[in-house]
C-alpha cells in the first residue's frame, strides 16, 4: 500500500519516468521510507496492469536501456484517493523501532544503555536534517511536503524526549 500511494500520489504531480520515481522518493523521504527500487517498477508494472497509470512515452539515450514515462489515469487517481483514505481511516499505529522496543529487555545494562544513547544521536541528527528541510521548504508557498516534515519533526522532538525520561 505504501508504494501505490508513493507511486500514485508522484504521478497526480506529473509524468514520470520510473528512475525520476525513485528520485522524488529519496529526495523527500530519504531513509523515512524503505522502499526498493526493484519494488518500484514491479509496483508500476502492476497499476498498468490495473489501469491506474499508462506508459505515454518513451525515451532512449545512448546505449542506456529505453525509458518509459507513466502518467496517472481517473482510475489511477480514484485509487489513490480511496488507498489515501483507507490509510487514514486505519487505526493502527506502528513505528517500526516498536519492534525493537519490545525486546530491549533482552540486552545486558550495557547494551540497553548504548542503543538508547545512540539512538538519540541518531534522533539529533534526524531532528538537525528536518529543521534544515522545514526551513528550505518554508519558502516554497507550494508545497506538499511541509505537512510530512513538521509531521515527522514532532514524531522525533516526541522520541527523543521519551528517550531522556528513560535516564
Amino acid at each position: 500500500m505504501k508504494i501505490e500511494i508513493t507511486i500514485l500520489g508522484l504521478l497526480t504531480e506529473g509524468n514520470l519516468y520510473g528512475y525520476d520515481i525513485k528520485k522524488k522518493i529519496v529526495e523527500r523521504l530519504e531513509d523515512y521510507v524503505d522502499i526498493k527500487f526493484g519494488s518500484i517498477y514491479y509496483a508500476i508494472k502492476k497499476a498498468v496492469e490495473n489501469g491506474w497509470i499508462k506508459r505515454i512515452g518513451t525515451e532512449k539515450d545512448g546505449g542506456n536501456p529505453e525509458r518509459y514515462v507513466y502518467s496517472i489515469l481517473p482510475e489511477g487517481k480514484k485509487h489513490y484517493k480511496k488507498l489515501v483514505k483507507q490509510y487514514f481511516d486505519r487505526n493502527l499505529m506502528h513505528f517500526d523501532i516498536d519492534i525493537v522496543l519490545m525486546f530491549i529487555s533482552s540486552l545486558s545494562d550495557e547494551q540497553r544503555s548504548l542503543f538508547l544513547e545512540d539512538r538519540k544521536e541518531l534522533i539529533k541528527d534526524k531532528l538537525n536534517s528536518m529543521k534544515t528541510k522545514i526551513e528550505k521548504e518554508s519558502k516554497n508557498k507550494e508545497s506538499s511536503l511541509m505537512h510530512m516534515y513538521t509531521y515527522i519533526e514532532n514524531h522525533l522532538k516526541a522520541e527523543m524526549n521519551w528517550l531522556k525520561s528513560l535516564e
